[in-house]
Formats: C-alpha cells, sequence, structure tokens
C-alpha cells in the first residue's frame, strides 16, 4: 500500500519536521498551505494531518468538510493551541487522533504507522465482504440499475444523506429495493466497514422479535438456554435495517423510540443499560401517517424514523429502466447457474416493457430467473417470460408451446395421419368454446369466427358437438 500522505499547515517549519520524519518510513508528503487548497485534492489521500489554525479557516470546520468530501480519510490534528475542548471536538467530529505541537517525532511515527495499519486492515475487511457479497447470486450490495429520471433522483438523495449520520426512512411499495437502497447508504457511509444487519418485522413473530432485537440473558424465557447477543449489538459500529416498521408490535415500538432517543437498551432479562453505536434504517411499504391515525404506530416513533424519507418509485414509473434491469438480472442469472448465453427477442423486450410489474423489480428479477432456467434455446421469447398469461402470447406462440410436446412423440408413430388428426382436434375445440361462449347462438358464433352460419352448421354435424 502506497503511503500517500497530505499535510495541510502554514508553518513550513512544521512541514519540514514531517517530511524528516516521515519520508524515511516510505511516507510521500504533499504539503498545502491553506484549507482551500487542501481540499481541492483532499479527496486522493487516505491519511491527513490537518493544523487546527490556518489562514483561512478553523481546523474543526475544516475537518467536517474533508469528512463530507472523503468520509473515508482519518484525519490526525496537529496544533500548537491545545486545549481541552479543541481536542474533544476534533474526536467527536471523527479525527483519527490528536498531536500537539511541538509533538514528539517518534510519537507522529507511531500514530501515523498504526493509522496506515488500521487502513490497510480496513481495505482488507472490505475486500472480503465484497467478495462475500458478490459470490452469493442476485446479492451485488448497493448495485441499484436504472438511469430513469425517478431513480436518479433516489442515486442523488442516498449520496446526501450517505455522509450523514442520521436515521433514515425508506418507503415504497413491496419489491422495489428497500433493502439495496439501504444497503447503498451503508456502503457510501463511513459505516462500511462495520456490519450491515437487515431484520424483517414481518417475518419474525411478535413476540420474538424484540428478544432478536435487543437479545436476552440465560434463563429470560423458557428456551433461554444461554445468553445471546441481540441484532442490535450484532450492527454495533454499523448499519441496523429495519424492514416492514409498520409490523413493529405497539409495545415494542416504545423500546425502540426509547433506543432511538438515548442510543441504549436493555437486553431481556437483565437490569443492565448497554450502549450502541448503531444508525437504524427503517423501510415499510404502507402509509405510515394512516397506520398513525388507525393507532397501529406511533406518532413520536415516526418522526424520529422520519428524519430524511427515500421515496422508492414502482418500476411502472420508470420504465426505461426495465431493459437495462432485465438484461443484469439475465446476466446474473447466467453466470450463477451455469447457463449457455441467451438474449431477448425483440418481442420479448416489448412484452417486458409493456407489462405493468405489480410485484416490481422482485417479480421481473423472478419472472427472468425462471425464464432462463427452463427456455430451451439461446433466445427468451415473450412465452418463455410470461408462459401462463395468454394475453401476452400470440396464438402462434401459444399453439406452439402446446403442440410441442404432443407432435414430438406423434412424430415416430407411422401413418399417424397427423395433420387430419391435428386440425380436425384444434377446429373442434375452438368451435365447442365459441358456441358455449355465445350460449349456442350459431349467427353469433359464425361471426366471431369468420365463416357463414351453413359451414358453421356442417362443422357441428361433422363433429358432433352438442348446442
Amino acid at each position: 500500500m502506497s503511503k500517500k500522505i497530505l499535510a495541510i499547515d502554514d508553518d513550513e517549519s512544521v512541514i519540514w519536521v514531517i517530511r524528516k520524519a516521515l519520508e524515511p518510513l516510505g511516507c510521500e508528503i504533499e504539503a498545502k498551505m491553506s484549507i482551500r487548497s487542501g481540499l481541492k485534492v483532499v479527496d486522493k489521500y487516505k491519511l491527513i494531518l490537518l493544523d487546527l489554525m490556518l489562514p483561512d479557516g478553523n481546523g474543526i470546520d475544516a475537518l467536517k468538510e474533508i469528512k463530507t468530501f472523503n468520509p473515508d480519510a482519518l484525519v490526525i490534528i496537529v496544533t500548537a493551541h491545545g486545549r481541552m475542548e479543541s481536542a474533544i471536538d476534533a474526536m467527536r467530529e471523527g479525527a483519527y487522533d490528536y498531536l500537539e505541537k511541538p509533538f514528539d517525532i517518534e510519537e507522529l511515527e507511531i500514530v501515523v504507522e498504526k493509522a496506515f495499519k488500521d487502513i490497510s486492515m480496513r481495505e482488507e475487511l472490505l475486500t472480503l465482504r465484497q467478495g462475500k457479497e458478490e459470490a452469493m447470486p442476485f446479492q451485488k450490495a448497493g448495485q441499484i440499475i436504472g438511469k430513469s429520471r425517478s431513480i436518479l433522483k433516489v442515486f442523488k438523495e442516498i449520496g446526501r444523506v450517505a455522509p450523514k449520520d442520521v436515521t433514515v426512512l425508506v418507503s415504497g411499495e413491496s419489491g422495489t429495493g428497500k433493502e439495496l437502497v439501504a444497503r447503498a447508504i451503508h456502503n457510501n457511509s463511513r459505516r462500511k466497514f462495520g456490519q450491515f444487519v437487515a431484520i424483517n418485522s414481518a417475518s419474525i413473530p411478535k413476540e420474538l422479535l424484540e428478544a432478536e432485537l435487543f437479545g436476552w440473558e440465560k434463563g429470560a424465557f423458557t428456551g433461554a438456554v444461554e445468553k445471546t447477543a441481540g441484532k442490535i449489538q450484532a450492527a454495533d459500529g454499523g448499519t441496523l435495517f429495519l424492514d416492514e416498521i409498520s409490523e413493529l408490535d405497539i409495545d415494542l415500538q416504545a423500546k425502540m423510540l426509547r433506543f432511538l432517543q438515548e442510543r441504549e437498551y436493555s437486553p431481556l432479562g437483565s437490569n443492565k443499560v448497554i450502549k450502541s453505536d448503531v444508525r437504524i434504517i427503517g423501510a415499510t411499504n404502507k402509509d405510515l401517517q394512516e397506520c398513525i391515525k388507525g393507532g397501529l404506530f406511533r406518532e413520536d416513533l415516526y418522526y424520529r424514523f422520519n428524519v430524511i424519507e427515500i421515496k422508492l418509485p414502482p418500476l411502472r414509473e420508470r420504465r426505461e429502466d426495465i431493459i437495462s434491469l432485465a438484461r443484469h438480472f439475465l446476466k446474473e442469472c447466467i453466470r450463477a447457474f451455469e447457463l449457455s448465453q441467451k438474449d431477448f427477442s425483440k418481442d420479448a423486450e416489448k412484452a417486458l416493457a409493456g407489462y405493468n410489474w405489480p410485484g416490481n423489480v422482485r417479480e421481473l428479477e423472478n419472472t427472468i430467473k425462471k425464464a432462463s432456467i427452463l427456455s430451451r434455446g439461446s433466445l427468451l421469447e415473450r412465452r418463455d417470460l410470461f408462459a401462463n398469461d395468454y394475453n401476452a402470447c400470440s396464438i402462434k406462440e401459444f399453439l406452439e408451446s402446446k403442440l410441442n410436446g404432443f407432435l414430438g412423440k406423434m412424430t415416430k408413430i407411422e401413418n399417424s395421419n397427423l395433420y387430419e388428426t391435428v386440425i380436425s382436434e384444434a377446429e373442434k375445440a375452438l368451435f365447442n368454446i365459441v358456441l358455449k361462449e355465445t350460449k349456442g347462438n350459431q349467427v353469433k358464433a359464425a361471426k366471431i369466427l369468420g365463416i357463414n352460419r351453413n359451414t358453421l352448421c356442417k362443422k357441428i354435424k361433422e363433429y358432433k358437438i352438442v348446442v
């Protein structure tokens, strides 16, 4: 790993000392004499030495800006104006360490070496975690596909909110990708080196959800044979994603409100108060305002969750993204299930783009997954995607799909009179269906079929159809 350091300090003698101490350790130092010039290059560095008093501003304010532009950077404050208040302010705003001038060269070397080791460990941890996530089909964390105006708005909102360590509410219909948004926020925040823990409030019985969240002591309830940590503790230093928060029991909502206010909780069966540094992202597919009116959701908890809300559009409102998403899912299927290369026909693409997708992105993903596995050819047709939807298939495609298996067997039999058999059976079925639909009205049936009544009467007699 390259050891590049940005030093923002207006004292040339301090820069000289920094170079003399750190360059023999393989460090490459770039010096800037002001906050303004330093901020122009801050995104290029993982380690920054920052003076507290600079000609164009305060180092604490500069630290806040650095954390906005480059949240992963480690910042060491170096100052000749050491005070308890400034040290506390610096560490609270995310400084890695705090050194007073004139600083001990050996101490500077130790702090810098430790910082680079921490950077290396973080990068290794992040690589391992991303590798694990990418090995799982359809779980590329934080990857949201689309170029529509509505989804670009979501991307911008994620970018704005991710560095700010605030509670976020993600709302949208089922299947719109609320967890992907939560992961994107986590992965673009300073917490990305911590755990991302997801829990679905609707999938866990309400009497067990509190234990899952807060953990429990041995003997806290029947079956609690040993002390167990909850999801909040597992997410400490990272992000807890609470899906379907509208399903939280009203009593549990009170405990969640206390946690959001105080950042502390007690496991079941314990009086011990535990502090937790965890970011909460909630998600819902319901109108929480309506839940409040119905007495199902606490208004004070709603406002605690709804510091910032990101609303996800349904797929039918971002149709220009459908084909891009479909191609992404098809590519993932080919890789995950080791399939031969496949593509969509133009007719299939037209059907995909024209469908309303009530189940949103999740329904599209499942449709592509099923079609890619079951289809035989290298080209996915409309019938492969909408096998059970007759409106989405042409008559030709429907008949072909139904006749394929039957004809495959019949062609092996000699003298099967295949043509006459298929045509007569198809005709008989067609006349039966139309006559049943018109309740035996032959004039109306003949008009629907596009033949004259005499021809219809002849066919009724020929096929012995009971009208």
